[in-house]
């Protein structure tokens, strides 16, 4: 799976992280493209601080630093030998993490754990963002919940 060695880096750390966007969508059996891995973590300045030194050691930068980018609402972290590597995090969670990280679904793929959020969060969020491959991602994961 892709981003297996960035999950894996997360989870020994003990960094708490929700998966969002396109890969928690694919985690609850939708099948769509998506290059990138979308996260929500805990925004104190100890856990961004962290987090930037997980991505540093795994070969990811980004072009903002911590500092500059308080005013921003997601910071992206681009890897630094394969271009097709993304990492976004929210810097202004769009639904409350420590509640959302409570509901959230672990998730096992080839035994690895991924934290997802929980499936009415994930829709919650793309109604907020609005886009029309999230109101797409909606229509299948509520498919889902009926199910």
């Amino acid at each position: 799976m892709y981003y297996e060695e960035e999950i894996k880096a997360l989870n020994q750390s003990r960094l708490k992280y929700l998966i969002v966007g396109g890969l928690a969508v694919n985690l609850y059996g939708v099948h769509r493209l998506t290059r990138d891995l979308d996260l929500m973590i805990d925004i104190s300045e100890e856990n961004l601080n962290k987090f930037a030194e997980i991505m540093k050691k795994l070969g990811y930068a980004s072009k903002i630093t911590l500092e500059k980018a308080k005013n921003l609402v997601a910071l992206c972290f681009h890897h630094t030998k394969d271009e097709f590597k993304q990492i976004d995090i929210f810097l202004k969670n769009p639904i409350d993490f420590k509640k959302a990280y409570r509901r959230r679904k672990v998730i096992k793929v080839k035994n690895v754990p991924f934290s997802c959020a929980s499936l009415q969060d994930i829709i919650q969020m793309k109604e907020k963002a609005g886009r029309d491959r999230d109101w797409i991602d909606i229509g299948a994961l509520r498919k889902i919940t009926k199910s």
